[in-house]
C-alpha cells in the first residue's frame, strides 16, 4: 500500500507543468531537474528517439551529472522520461519498450524480465492515447524497483531491479543517456563535474 501511495505522489510530481525548461528537443520542453523523494535528479542526456514509428523526446536524469557510463548504470536513483511529439497509443509505446528490451538482451534475460514487462504492458494498455507533450516516466529507486508512470494510467507498485531499467536505457541512443553538451546547460557559469571527456558510448 505504501508503495502504491508513493507511486501516486510521484505521478502528481511529474505531470506538473514545466516552468524552467533547460532545453528543447524536437520542440518539446525538457525539464532541467526532476525531484525524487526530495532529491534533485539532473538531466544527464537528451535526444529524439523513434518507437513504434513515433518520434519522442527522451531524457535521463541522475543525482549528479556524469559522463561515466558505469556511474550512470550504478546510480541509486535515476529517471527516464519519454515525451511523444504527436499523440500515440499507450499500448503502442508499451509494446515498443518490450521490443527494445527483447532486442537488446539475451533470450534468457528476456524470459527473466517477462513477468515485469507484462505488468508494464498492462500499465500502458490502460491508457488509450498519450497526448503530444505528455510525459511518460520510468523512475528507478535501488531498494524498490522502477515506478512506471503514464498520464491517467493505472497506479502500480514498482517492478524489476536495476537490470531491467538499465536494459531499457542501454537500448536508447547514447546521447539520451550521456551528453556533456546537455549537462553543461545545468552548469552554465561553473565547471561541470560531469562534463569531462565522455567514455565509450553505451
Amino acid at each position: 500500500m505504501k508503495k502504491l501511495l508513493l507511486a501516486a505522489a510521484l505521478a502528481t510530481s511529474f505531470i506538473s507543468a514545466n516552468a524552467n525548461a533547460a532545453i528543447k528537443v524536437g520542440g518539446v520542453s525538457i525539464e532541467q531537474s526532476a525531484p525524487a523523494n526530495g532529491v534533485p535528479l539532473w538531466i544527464n542526456g537528451a535526444g529524439l528517439v523513434t518507437l513504434a514509428g513515433h518520434r519522442l523526446a527522451a531524457a535521463l536524469y541522475v543525482p549528479q551529472n556524469t559522463t561515466s557510463n558505469s556511474d550512470i548504470m550504478t546510480a541509486r536513483m535515476k529517471e527516464l522520461r519519454l515525451i511523444p511529439l504527436k499523440p500515440m497509443g499507450g499500448a503502442q509505446l508499451g509494446m515498443a519498450i518490450d521490443a527494445l528490451v527483447k532486442k537488446g538482451v539475451s533470450a534468457a534475460q528476456y524470459k527473466q524480465y517477462q513477468p515485469d514487462l507484462a505488468k508494464m504492458q498492462d500499465m500502458f494498455k490502460s491508457v488509450k492515447t498519450i497526448a503530444a507533450g505528455e510525459t511518460v516516466s520510468l523512475r528507478f529507486f535501488s531498494k524498490q524497483g522502477t515506478y512506471v508512470m503514464v498520464p491517467s494510467g493505472l497506479k502500480m507498485a514498482p517492478i524489476g531491479g536495476p537490470e531491467l531499467f538499465d536494459s531499457i536505457a542501454r537500448s536508447l541512443p547514447a546521447s539520451v543517456i550521456n551528453s556533456a553538451a546537455v549537462q553543461r546547460q545545468n552548469h552554465p557559469t561553473a565547471d561541470c563535474l560531469g562534463c569531462a571527456k565522455s567514455e565509450k558510448a553505451l
